[in-house]
């Protein structure tokens, strides 16, 4: 018996010596006694931490635990110390952390929507007011506002909350058109959550001030949209497109540039922040000498062609940028200084207190063909179509 013991106690022992070999050869840095590389990393990051000048000491008996150990911690404080070398920079991000807020454009392509009584389909509607509500927050200092779409393209429902959940969004409001019978008249605002009611109550008030129509109030109801989103959720039913007298004021511009500001106003309110865009500045007649520039005629061809002051700075062609894009028909914003067509910022000069763009910038924008008269350098045409 005793024979065989020794026998096993031998065998028990080879093993183990195998297996600490076999784990050493494949596994160096967690089973070798001392490692340079571990240790030079072990002892850069205690250091960093503002710990004295450490030395590594072996330990009596096996270690493989003990470095086993040591590097899931020193891994985890690796992290925290990256984390820590920006802690300033973090700061300025969770100080500077703007609402997002998620306006849907509700159909799109293939899904008209509503269609008017004289041919006007609600899904244009929809876009139109996503897209200058945008505009209108779009330098806000606490306001991020995304759109589930920015083109006439179809996107399901689930597409439109998902989108809205992956963003961590702080409020989703869907733009909508209503319909029903000819004589349907009215403002409503729909939510399903009662953490919703907030955000709904807000959106009616500044809906019905936009619209001057009879208040038809909140309704509860279960809209996918409002149902499975994740943070306060609405959608919006400004007027009714069935009714004839509505449909037009809908499709009005006025009425569709007060719509988007008080809606731009509510989303402020719901945020508890104040609205902080700048109005844009009236436009000023030009005088005879407005500029030490040199003049370009700038002249719109369409069927009462006119004519505009613009000026050659430095080689370049500038042109006023608010005039000429309401008979484009395209969106201006001026703000800060800085003129946005369409929702993009462009390169800008202020000239007595009116904003001018370049003519390539504001083709880019507008899709209008500009030219330069070859046989009078300044004089620059704009075609409004191909």
């Amino acid at each position: 018996m005793f024979f065989i013991y020794i026998f096993y106690l031998f065998g028990k022992r080879s093993g183990m010596k195998m297996t600490k070999k076999y784990m050493q050869k494949h596994f160096p840095i967690y089973f070798a006694d001392e490692n340079e590389a571990w240790r030079a990393w072990a002892t850069q990051n205690i250091e960093s931490l503002g710990g004295s000048n450490w030395q590594w000491k072996k330990s009596n008996g096996s270690i493989v635990q003990f470095k086993n150990l040591d590097r899931m911690n020193l891994n985890t404080l690796s992290r925290y110390l990256r984390q820590d070398k920006h802690q300033d920079n973090q700061l300025e991000r969770v100080n500077s952390m703007k609402k997002i807020i998620v306006i849907d454009a509700g159909h799109g392509d293939k899904d008209p929507g509503a269609i008017g009584v004289t041919g006007n389909k609600e899904k244009d509607f929809n876009l139109t007011m996503a897209l200058k509500v945008e505009r209108l927050l779009l330098d806000h200092p606490s306001i991020t506002v995304l759109l589930t779409r920015r083109t006439d393209v179809f996107l399901e429902l689930k597409e439109r909350s998902d989108f809205a959940n992956k963003a961590n969004a702080d409020a989703f409001i869907s733009i909508h058109a209503n319909s029903y019978t000819p004589t349907s008249a009215g403002t409503e605002t729909h939510y399903t959550r009662s953490d919703s009611k907030g955000l709904a109550t807000i959106l009616q008030k500044y809906t019905v001030l936009s619209t001057g129509l009879k208040d038809r109030g909140l309704k509860v109801g279960k809209l996918y949209v409002t149902k499975n989103t994740k943070m306060p959720a609405c959608l919006l039913e400004p007027a009714f497109l069935s009714n004839p007298a509505e449909e037009s004021l809908l499709y009005n511009t006025e009425f569709q540039d007060t719509f988007a500001l008080n809606i731009s106003k509510a989303i402020c309110e719901f945020c508890g922040v104040a609205y902080e865009i700048e109005p844009t500045p009236a436009p000023q007649p030009i005088p005879d000498n407005p500029s030490p520039y040199p003049t370009m005629e700038v002249t719109i061809n369409t069927a009462n062609p006119k004519s505009f002051i613009g000026y050659s700075i430095k080689g370049s062609t500038w042109i006023p940028s608010r005039p000429i894009c309401d008979i484009l028909g395209a969106d201006v914003l001026y703000n800060k200084g800085i003129v946005s067509i369409n929702g993009t910022k462009l390169e800008t000069q202020l000239i007595n207190g009116v904003g001018y763009v370049k003519p390539r910038d504001l083709s880019a924008q507008t899709g209008a063909r500009i030219f330069w008269d070859k046989s009078n350098p300044k004089r620059v045409e704009i075609f409004t179509s191909l």
